[in-house]
Formats: structure tokens, C-alpha cells, sequence
């Protein structure tokens, strides 16, 4: 009960309260998900995302290779590092592009609650930001350091089937940040709901929506609506070069 409670608070976005007239941007996030079962415990991670900004040329590209470790049915260790690069007039212009550099360490923690599952996820980024390109200057780096933790809720539906029953799934994620261009060590606030379709064994498809919500140097909130759709693969890898193979 006590995890529920806390979903309830990050969830429901309470840095909404008393911002007025606030700054909404949508955008859409086509992502690519995939963690594959190697020998024993260790597992190859991988994901990668398209997102373009609806009403606007703005779009960013992520890549992010990774490996994981299985303690336990329950506790999951990683380590990965992730490239973004984002276009604010678009992919074909490089003025005002900005790139990041970001390793990240993670523990992941689940609990099965009745016919729920409880997820608590923290994990510490390093961060290398540049600033905007501009013609003929050179590119700065700022470093950043950012704690973010997650709590999510995964509960099968009643419909669908046994072996290809859909699951809700609903999180809130807070994340601190240091050297934070927000001035504060707190920098934002993301909330979720969204269903995972079972496709086949070992792959499925996630719809849902995001709100996030994050601080930004003049005082206010940007709030963006972030729409997700997601294709997960979770073969072993052996599998996986087996079917690329024919066989």
C-alpha cells in the first residue's frame, strides 16, 4: 500500500499546481526496445528513438548500447551509454544543434503485489552536454550529473487471453540534477499510462502517454505531451542471429 500511495504522488504531476497559462509541446516518441538473455546471468541492451515534434521542425535521435546483470528474478543491475542529438530546425540543418555524451548505472527492483507487479528503478547519469551549434565557432561541453528514480505499477488486464493478455502500466519518475540549468536540484517530473500488446513470446508493442513536466531557467514549468509507442524484443541472442540466418 505504501508504493501505491507514493505511484499516486508522482503520477499526478504536482508541479502542476499554481502554474498558470502554462507552455504545452507535443511530441511523439518511436522507440525500438530490446533486452536479450546472453550465458548465464547477463543480458545485451539496446534502444534506440525517433522523435519528432508535432507542429514544429524540431526533432532528436537517441542510440543507447548497454549491458545488464540478473542478481536475482527481481533485481536487475546496468550499465549503459546513450548519444542523442537534437535538431531544433529540423534534420537537414545543423545551426542550433546540440549534441550529449551519457553513461548511466541502474537497479531495478520489482515485487510482485497480488496480480500487480511493483517496479523500483533508480538510476545515476553522467551527463556531457554540448552547447548550440553555431557556423564558424567551436562547440562547448558542460558536465551534469542527474539521480532519477521510477516507480511503476504493471498489472495484467482481464482480457485477451492468457499467453497474449495485455498489461496496464502506470509510473511516475522524479529527477534531480546538478549543475542543472534550472539552477535547482530538482529538474522535472514525468508521468505515465500506457498498455503493452503481447505480439508473440518474446515481442510486444507499448502505447501510451507521457506527461512531462520540467523546470526551466525563467521560473515556470515547459510541459510536454509525449505520445510512445514502442516495439519491445526480449529474444535470446543466439534466437535472434538464428532467424537472421534463415534458420
Amino acid at each position: 500500500m505504501p508504493a501505491l500511495a507514493w505511484l499516486v504522488v508522482l503520477t499526478g504531476a504536482p508541479v502542476l499546481r499554481g502554474q498558470s497559462a502554462p507552455q504545452w509541446t507535443r511530441v511523439i516518441w518511436y522507440t525500438y526496445n530490446a533486452d536479450h538473455p546472453l550465458s548465464g546471468r547477463w543480458e545485451l541492451h539496446f534502444d534506440g528513438s525517433y522523435r519528432p515534434t508535432l507542429g514544429s521542425p524540431a526533432r532528436q535521435w537517441m542510440v543507447r548500447p548497454g549491458v545488464n546483470v540478473r542478481l536475482s528474478d527481481r533485481l536487475r543491475l546496468s550499465l549503459a551509454y546513450s548519444y542523442f542529438n537534437t535538431h531544433p530546425n529540423g534534420m537537414g540543418a545543423e545551426e542550433g544543434q546540440t549534441r550529449e555524451h551519457r553513461l548511466h548505472q541502474q537497479v531495478e527492483h520489482s515485487i510482485p503485489w497480488r496480480r500487480n507487479v511493483i517496479r523500483h528503478r533508480f538510476r545515476m547519469e553522467e551527463r556531457w552536454l554540448s552547447s548550440p551549434h553555431r557556423e564558424g565557432m567551436r562547440d562547448s561541453w558542460r558536465w551534469q550529473d542527474r539521480p532519477r528514480y521510477m516507480l511503476r505499477l504493471d498489472r495484467p488486464l482481464p482480457f485477451g487471453g492468457k499467453s497474449a493478455r495485455p498489461v496496464f502500466t502506470a509510473y511516475g519518475e522524479v529527477l534531480f540534477s546538478f549543475a542543472s540549468p534550472a539552477a535547482s536540484a530538482f529538474e522535472q517530473h514525468r508521468g505515465y499510462t500506457g498498455i503493452t500488446w503481447r505480439l508473440a513470446q518474446r515481442f510486444s508493442v507499448e502505447t501510451g502517454v507521457m506527461h512531462q513536466a520540467v523546470k526551466s531557467t525563467a521560473g515556470p514549468f515547459r510541459h510536454n505531451v509525449i505520445i510512445q509507442l514502442t516495439l519491445r524484443n526480449n529474444a535470446p541472442l543466439r534466437d535472434l542471429f538464428g532467424w537472421m540466418r534463415g534458420n
